[in-house]
C-alpha cells in the first residue's frame, strides 16, 4: 500500500471564509494620494487668499481718500466727472517728479496730501512752480508745507465743529463764485478739522473768514484751501462747495491730480516709510501671518490617528511556524 500524498497546506481564508485577496496596486497609490491631500489643500487655500487680497488692495488703492475715480464718500470722482463734461483734461500723477514736470511746463496741479511729502519733494514743487509759472493747488497744508509753497501764508485756526462761512465782500474773484462754504465737523472729516489760514505777506489774500481765519488763501500762484472734503463726493455738494471746486480746478484745460505714492522714489526721506505706507498694509499682515499659521498647522498633522500597541509582543510557536509556512507557500 502506498503513502497518501502529501497534502499542500491550505490558502490563509479571510474572516468570512472567503480567500484573503493580495494586497492590489491601489493601497499604495491611495496613501500616497493621502499624503499629498493636506499638501494640495494648503496650496488651493493659500491661493485662495492671495487672489482675494489681491482684489481686495486693488479696490482699496482705487477707493482711496480723493483718487479721481473712487466713487466712495471720500473719493472724488463727481468732481473729475463734471470737470471733464466741461472739457478739463484731468491726469492723474502719483510721482513728485511727474508733478513738477507739469508745473514747470505751466500747467495746474492740484496736491491733494502735501503732509506725506518730505522736504525735498516739497522744495522740487517749489522750484517748478517758480521755473515755470504754473499754478498749485493744495489741499489743507501744514505750516510746514506752507514755509515751502507759500510762506506769505500760515495756519492760524481750525474749524472743528459743522460750519458754514460766507465769502466776504472783498474776496473778488478768490470765491470762485461760492458764496457759503460747508465743512464737517472734526469727526466726519476727512483729513480732520478744517484748517484756517492768516495771510502775512502783502501780495496773499484771504476768503471765506472765520474766527481763527481763513478757508480759503492764496500767495504768488499757490492756492491753499482748508478742507479737502471740498471735493469728497459726500463733501462737494453742501452749500457751495461745487462752485468753489470747479471754478477753481477748471482755470486751465488741463489739471494734474497729484495723489503722492509710497511707490514715488523721490519720497525716500523724512517721513518714514511708515508713514507712507496705506492703512490696510497693517490688516493684510495681519491676514497673512493668520493665514501663514493655519496653512502650518494643516501641514503639521498627521494622516490619521496615532496607534497605540503594547510592547514588547509574545508571538507564540504555532503563529511562528504557521507564518513561515505561508511565506513557503507563496
Amino acid at each position: 500500500m502506498s503513502a497518501p500524498a502529501p497534502t499542500e497546506p491550505a490558502a490563509p481564508r479571510g474572516t468570512a471564509g472567503t480567500d484573503a485577496a493580495p494586497p492590489g496596486p491601489g493601497a499604495p497609490l491611495g496613501a500616497a494620494q493621502e499624503r499629498r491631500r493636506p499638501w494640495l489643500v494648503a496650496a488651493v487655500a493659500l491661493a485662495v487668499i492671495a487672489a482675494v487680497l489681491v482684489s481686495v488692495a486693488r479696490g482699496l488703492y482705487r477707493d482711496g481718500p480723493l483718487e479721481p475715480d473712487a466713487p466712495t464718500g471720500q473719493g472724488a470722482k463727481a468732481v473729475v466727472q463734471v470737470l471733464g463734461d466741461l472739457g478739463v483734461e484731468v491726469e492723474t500723477r502719483r510721482h513728485t517728479a511727474d508733478a513738477a514736470e507739469d508745473l514747470r511746463a505751466g500747467g495746474t496741479v492740484l496736491l491733494t496730501a502735501p503732509k506725506r511729502l518730505s522736504g525735498e519733494q516739497l522744495t522740487m514743487l517749489a522750484e517748478a512752480r517758480e521755473e515755470g509759472g504754473g499754478r498749485l493747488i493744495v489741499l489743507r497744508p501744514d505750516f510746514v508745507a506752507l514755509s515751502y509753497l507759500a510762506s506769505g501764508i500760515i495756519p492760524t485756526g481750525a474749524l472743528r465743529e459743522q460750519t458754514r462761512v460766507e465769502a466776504g465782500a472783498a474776496c473778488g474773484d478768490l470765491s470762485h463764485g461760492a458764496r457759503v462754504l460747508e465743512v464737517p465737523d472734526a469727526e466726519d472729516a476727512l483729513d480732520g478739522p478744517a484748517s484756517l489760514y492768516t495771510a502775512t505777506d502783502a501780495g496773499a489774500s484771504t476768503c471765506f473768514e472765520a474766527e481763527g481765519g481763513a478757508l480759503v488763501a492764496e500767495s504768488d500762484g499757490v492756492l491753499v484751501l482748508g478742507s479737502p472734503d471740498l471735493l469728497t463726493n459726500d463733501g462737494v455738494g453742501r452749500a457751495d462747495n461745487s462752485a468753489l471746486a470747479l471754478n477753481a480746478l477748471s482755470a486751465s484745460e488741463e489739471l494734474t491730480w497729484y495723489v503722492p505714492s509710497a511707490t514715488d522714489p523721490q519720497g525716500t526721506s523724512s517721513p518714514s516709510l511708515v508713514d507712507h505706507l496705506p492703512g490696510w498694509i497693517g490688516p493684510v499682515a495681519a491676514w497673512l501671518v493668520l493665514a501663514a499659521a493655519l496653512a502650518l498647522i494643516a501641514l503639521g498633522r498627521r494622516p490619521g490617528p496615532v496607534v497605540v500597541e503594547p510592547l514588547p509582543v509574545t508571538v507564540r510557536p504555532q503563529e511562528l511556524v504557521l507564518g513561515r509556512a505561508r511565506l513557503l507557500q507563496q
